[in-house]
């Protein structure tokens, strides 16, 4: 009854549809409504009976419109997916039209009328003449009244039948079309041939609620299963499927560093597909999909980042940096892994054939040995870092974090640890074991920390190169002057705009290295510091189980690995302790008198 409320008449007597725009969502209508207050059109007549149809039109028109403005200001994608869904048979068409009007006339002689709505029984009842109303079931009156409406109808649809004219059911085909997410082209054959049958299950349609009028047993079938079913899930409901797991205790559930990376990775999908159902993402469109995220570069400022993929292709992107093909496939994998829960959920079990199209052949081939492959440092990128500004004259750029730039380095050559969770430590992080006396560092999920995989999740012991260069004292300054312990270790590292505290201080160290430092192979990175621990660990022949521990890589070994927990502190921190410091970095003392200090710090590296 509220939809109705869009019918109204001007001075003239003549119908117009009219719907109020709430102001938020006028700058987004699509043209000619676009900052308009009002989605308004004329129904083109004076008599109530023939405003019917066109008003049906309209309102699948306006809704549809408020749709496009509503997604336009989530900053959702507006566009149809590249490959639309097959359209439904005649029968299956016919059917469900069909289905749908027996339905809502079975549900109006159940409920009655709209006065039931409108009116309460305490409203009526200060009018003794109105008809009684009962609790269920239709008043005389109304019957009488929908009889001559059907009767009407019924001839309408026949005389337009007779004509091969559907233009009296044009509101409902584009409804039809735009529910199954077809394209709706006035123009076309199709158009017209699904007009046609969409008249034909109104005609018959009719022909049985007029037999039901006068008290025949006509029957509603059940709606017919929709085509969609049968091409599985929604991309978006697989999606929220996979973030909540299982359910089960100790089942699986990705973790923060992972959501982010799959809501990116879905988010992209849906810009270039739209919110296609599995079932129709075959591997030429994932293809294409992933040839064009290959082309979408890194580093990119966030008002570039919030652009749908397709506008942002369309600019001039040759400032930026391109993207690794190893960040593509991590996209990809996140994808296949998605769609290969809702295939174990058995949400995929009607589309015939289905193969994952993100599965085995998509990845993009990564030349592991060529230039863009990470490495080690050698002895003199070793001298080149630890020789600058930050180590022998204390200096602390901004970008840097403060004490951050002096220890990370020094940490992750030293520990083997990764950026992301060097930069995330608390002052309790950095602990001491009551029982073997041992300091460590605690890397694991506590306070709202993320780690690659269950296997980063380990208690690394100190070097002792790392004692004497003063980390403890340093941890103590903290505490000193007020710090607690769930505080961060690193407290001027700034997080970024998705609140991961390694990435800026990412940004700042890569031009340090290049600038400041000269080191300018781009193979040799932050991450070139975990493989030169991993070289120094095999130098002093570690077992290769002993520093993947260390190091949280998972390694081989089977299930049996998996128990005891690795090994124990005294053992691990015995072994560390054989593994020779670099000469540069042995002599490193910090001092607390330059905490905080930011003196020649280069603008280059703020």
């Amino acid at each position: 009854m509220a939809r109705m409320t869009y019918r109204v008449q001007d001075r003239h007597g003549t119908y117009y549809f009219r719907r109020i725009v709430p102001k938020a969502l006028r700058p987004f209508m699509p043209a000619p409504w676009t900052g308009k207050s009002a989605w308004t059109k004329s129904l083109g007549t004076k008599e109530e009976r023939k405003a019917k149809q066109p008003f049906a039109r309209c309102l699948s028109d306006c809704e549809a419109d408020f749709a496009l403005a509503e997604r336009a200001m989530r900053g959702e994608p507006i566009e149809a997916p590249r490959s639309s869904p097959a359209l439904p048979s005649d029968a299956e068409i016919e059917a469900e039209v069909l289905a749908g009007l027996l339905a809502a006339d079975e549900l109006e002689r159940q409920d009655g009328d709209a006065r039931r709505q409108l009116q309460t029984p305490e409203e009526r009842a200060q009018w003794p003449g109105l008809v009684k109303l009962k609790p269920r079931g239709m008043a005389e009156d109304y019957h009488h009244v929908l009889g001559g409406e059907l009767e009407a109808q019924h001839a309408a649809y026949r005389k337009a039948l007779a004509r091969v004219d559907p233009e009296i059911v044009d509101g409902e085909c584009r409804a039809f079309l735009r529910k199954h997410g077809l394209p709706i082209d006035p123009t076309s054959d199709a158009y017209h041939e699904v007009g046609l049958v969409i008249l034909k299950a109104h005609v018959r349609a009719y022909g049985l609620l007029l037999q039901r009028h006068e008290g025949e047993p006509v029957e509603t079938p059940a709606p017919p299963v929709p085509a969609a079913a049968n091409k599985g899930p929604k991309l978006s409901e697989a999606f929220e499927a996979w973030k909540a797991g299982s359910g089960a205790r100790g089942g699986k559930k990705p973790s923060d560093r992972t959501l982010m990376e799959a809501n990116y990775a879905v988010r992209r999908l849906t810009e270039w597909h739209g919110d296609i159902r599995l079932g129709d993402l075959t591997r030429e469109l994932a293809r294409d999909f992933r040839d064009a995220l290959a082309t979408v570069p890194t580093r990119l400022p966030d008002k570039l980042k919030r652009l749908p993929m397709r506008e942002l292709l369309a600019k001039d992107l040759k400032a930026y940096p391109p993207v690794h093909a190893a960040t593509v496939n991590k996209a990809l994998t996140i994808l296949a892994a998605i769609i290969s829960h809702a295939e174990a959920a058995g949400r995929l079990d009607a589309v015939p054939g289905f193969k994952n199209p993100f599965g085995k052949g998509m990845k993009l081939g990564i030349n592991e040995r060529g230039e863009e492959g990470r490495q080690e440092f050698s002895t003199g990128d070793l001298k080149a870092i630890f020789g600058t500004g930050v180590f022998l004259n204390g200096e602390r750029p901004k970008g840097g974090g403060g004490e951050a730039a002096y220890w990370l380095p020094l940490l992750a050559l030293l520990s083997g640890a990764r950026q992301g969770e060097l930069a995330q430590l608390r002052v309790m992080d950095l602990a001491e074991d009551a029982e073997t006396g041992v300091w460590y560092l605690d890397i694991g999920t506590a306070g709202g920390r993320s780690i690659k995989t269950a296997s980063s999740r380990r208690k690394v012991p100190l070097h002792p190169a790392l004692e004497a260069a003063g980390l403890l004292r340093y941890r103590q300054s903290l505490l000193d002057t007020g710090a607690g312990l769930e505080s961060p270790l690193w407290p001027a590292v700034e997080a970024d705009s998705e609140g991961r505290r390694a990435g800026p201080w990412s940004k700042w160290f890569n031009r340090y290295l290049r600038n400041t430092a000269g080191i300018e192979d781009p193979a040799k990175v932050f991450h070139s510091f975990r493989h030169t621990f991993k070289r120094m660990a095999r130098d002093a022949n570690l077992q290769e189980e002993m520093h993947d521990f260390m190091t949280g890589h998972s390694g081989g070994g089977g299930v049996g690995r998996g128990y005891g927990r690795g090994f124990g502190l005294k053992a691990m921190a015995a072994e560390m302790a054989r593994i020779e410091a670099p000469e540069v970095v042995r002599g490193l003392r910090w001092s607390e008198a330059r905490t905080g200090e930011a003196k020649g710090a280069k603008s280059q590296n703020r």
